[in-house]
């Protein structure tokens, strides 16, 4: 039987909710540390991420913050945090967290990121998008959202339209490299 030694041409990583916060996470990595076999991430896709902090942003709820589900979720996950709900593992805007890691450094070369607008997350997501287009980042960037739907609706009802156009809005961003 024979073995290929043929590499990865084309990777791409993603992720939904916290996923999309680790695959945040892994192309600011890739940007300062080789990858195996010097393999490049082509593309990530963050699929309504998982971001929060302590300053509200857009139509987040002002009050009661410390007692939400986010927060209560990201206490539990990581008690001793640096800055707590601002620590740059969760709240990953320079210009809100003095430690956070420059968005210009994605180690990736096209990035998506994929809002719901009934998602109590969608505001971060669009900040999100918005402060990687401000970093001077030199990839292709792209947001893409579904009206009328919530968080990871597309996991919970993956044969509705609008998860079907979101997998297809996916697998179009996959074959454009």
């Amino acid at each position: 039987m024979a073995t290929s030694t043929r590499r990865f041409e084309r990777l791409y990583i993603g992720g939904d909710s916290a996923g999309a916060n680790i695959s945040h996470h892994m192309a600011l990595r890739a940007s300062t540390e080789k990858l195996h076999g010097g393999v490049m991430i082509l593309g990530a896709f963050l699929s309504h991420p998982y971001f929060w902090g302590s300053k509200p942003l857009g139509t987040e709820p002002v009050t009661y913050r410390e007692t939400s589900p986010l927060y209560k979720t990201w206490m539990i996950v990581c008690p001793g945090a640096l800055d707590g709900i601002d620590n740059p593992y969760i709240n990953p805007f320079v210009t809100f967290v003095k430690n956070a890691p420059c968005l210009a450094s994605l180690g990736c070369r096209k990035l998506i990121i994929c809002v719901a607008s009934k998602d109590e997350l969608r505001d971060r997501g669009v900040q999100y998008h918005d402060a990687v287009r401000e970093s001077e980042w030199e990839g292709e960037l792209s947001i893409f959202e579904v009206e009328g739907e919530g968080h990871g609706f597309h996991i919970f009802n993956p044969e509705t339209q609008n998860a079907k156009e979101m997998f297809n809005r996916l697998a179009e961003f996959s074959q454009e490299c």
